[in-house]
């Protein structure tokens, strides 16, 4: 692996031709991350959807690749809509699809890309941002402001269940 230095970290939107290298980071997370939270037939079910980046989302300019010197270290986004749902008009926003390297989880990255996300949902308008943080997520997300308003089951584009906690934050 090239250098990655975290005291360097950039943030831009992502694109199209990032794809592959983030899809790469995400599949790694959530392979280090979710055994221990997840049974292997939930994860082996869940995951191939998981891991696919939503063309919507990569094309909206919401979401985000984070770089640590050389490395794409961490990728993240937000939409007015939930997961495949058509934007609603209750100004509510969605954070979507985050992931950092296993290697440099802890040190600010995902933070810095959520707060980001942050900022930008206020600026544009919305009053509240939720989630589906996945239950290896909890804690991240609870550090960020975002409060549990239930456990719930996501179903994913390939029709497995995947556990989730749904979380709200209030951007006001």
């Amino acid at each position: 692996m090239t250098e990655m230095d975290v005291s360097t970290l950039t943030i831009r939107p992502a694109t199209e031709s990032d794809r592959a290298v983030l899809e790469d980071l995400i599949a790694d997370c959530y392979a280090t991350v979710y055994p221990g939270w997840y049974e292997e037939d939930t994860l082996s079910e869940a995951l191939p959807a998981m891991l696919k980046i939503d063309q919507r989302l990569l094309a909206s300019g919401r979401y985000l690749l984070a770089r640590a010197g050389n490395v794409v270290a961490g990728c993240g986004g937000w939409s007015a809509n939930a997961p495949g749902v058509t934007p609603n008009s209750d100004l509510t926003g969605h954070i979507r699809h985050f992931a950092t390297r296993p290697e440099v989880m802890g040190k600010g990255i995902g933070g810095a890309i959520l707060e980001r996300c942050v900022a930008e949902a206020a600026a544009s308008g919305m009053q509240r941002l939720k989630c589906f943080s996945s239950l290896a997520a909890e804690g991240f997300y609870a550090r960020h402001g975002f409060k549990k308003i239930d456990t719930v089951s996501v179903m994913l584009g390939s029709g497995a269940y995947f556990p989730a906690v749904l979380m709200e934050r209030g951007l006001g």
